[in-house]
């Protein structure tokens, strides 16, 4: 959000899941997610489309265009990676300021593996900077 301030050129975010966490959700129609032995691209869209298509997963790719370009300018692939035991988010964004990369590697939520906790701490985040006169 800070590079969105002097223009942002490219927001892009891969995010790569185990397979079962793809479980229920659209991947699921088009691929035989237990057969799945090498990295596979589930989806390349839009941050828009990749939210409505799987809202338990995308809340990354929702918050990367939140904070940057929008929903149609910012660039989502999903991927179902069996070498990967977290959910893990390569996010890259180019602008006039310069270029940054963002990678994550978050466990996935005891009660939901379709997304990280750090997705719920993260709200609890937003909750305890309400309530600080310094938010870092």
């Amino acid at each position: 959000s800070a590079g969105k301030l002097a223009g942002l050129d490219k927001v892009t975010l891969k995010s790569s899941k185990p397979p079962k966490a793809w479980t229920g959700t659209p991947a699921e129609k088009t691929h035989d997610l237990s057969a799945i032995s090498a990295p596979t691209v589930i989806f390349s869209g839009n941050a828009r489309e990749a939210a409505l298509a799987f809202p338990k997963n995308a809340n990354v790719a929702a918050t990367a265009a939140l904070a940057g370009l929008g929903f149609e300018r910012t660039t989502i692939t999903l991927v179902a990676d069996p070498g990967v035991t977290q959910n893990v988010h390569h996010l890259e964004a180019e602008g006039a300021f310069g270029k940054l990369i963002l990678e994550i590697n978050a466990n996935p939520s005891p009660d939901n593996p379709k997304t990280s906790h750090m997705a719920a701490l993260s709200i609890m985040r937003v909750l305890e900077n309400e309530a600080t006169s310094i938010v870092i």
